[in-house]
């Protein structure tokens, strides 16, 4: 891929156990709405937040992202944590870095890893390497400025580095698909059709 062009890249990471449709519109609202030139999808190796064995192997979570994004011109997919034990998003980002010098970062999290972030490894020093896009639910008890006192206490002048943004609401989750597919129940509309076909060819989640 062209590097030189890209001024402003968005990096969607996560298990992807399996990639679905909420994946995809939230990165493309995203693209959209901070004038992003492409978005990175990037499957997380070992997540440290979770146990190993409880989530799939990453050559099915890579190849069903693989085949999630394939028709959009404005997403690619990096296999940058593959090997990485534990899965660090600071160690991603300074990858990143090197990948892409010149090139703007930012790097977008649910609302619930926004509030947990603090737990992160070296969380201090994320803002050093990317700005932060940060989901924000429409409903709910949380207010915009809840997110912002919140970025301003744990990050004080580098609060400035996150962005709250308020997505369309689509309600779907990995674990609710591998539920369905476990009671044998349908999938359709949920992930993509290539990805439908792939986890009962490989007879996940059952």
């Amino acid at each position: 891929m062209d590097r030189s062009g890209l001024k402003r890249l968005g990096i969607l990471g996560g298990t992807f156990d399996p990639p679905h449709l909420a994946h995809l519109r939230v990165a493309e609202e995203i693209r959209e709405a901070f004038s992003l030139d492409k978005v990175v999808f990037i499957p997380a190796g070992f997540p440290p937040h979770k146990k190993e064995g409880s989530y799939s192997p990453f050559n099915h979570r890579w190849y069903m992202v693989n085949l999630s994004i394939k028709g959009n011109p404005y997403f690619f997919a990096l296999d940058l944590e593959k090997e990485e034990k534990p899965s660090y998003t600071l160690n991603t980002l300074k990858k990143l870095k090197i990948l892409y010098p010149q090139t703007e970062l930012f790097f977008i999290m649910g609302p619930d890893a926004f509030f947990s972030i603090h737990t992160w490894w070296r969380w201090r020093e994320l803002p050093d390497w990317a700005n932060f896009i940060v989901l924000m639910k429409r409903e709910g008890p949380l207010k915009p400025e809840d997110f912002e006192l919140r970025a301003g206490k744990l990050f004080g002048e580098k609060a400035k580095a996150f962005f709250f943004f308020e997505n369309t609401p689509l309600g779907i989750s990995s674990s609710m698909i591998r539920r369905l597919v476990k009671e044998k129940k349908s999938i359709k509309y949920l992930v993509v059709p290539e990805v439908e076909a792939y986890i009962k060819k490989e007879g996940l989640y059952l």
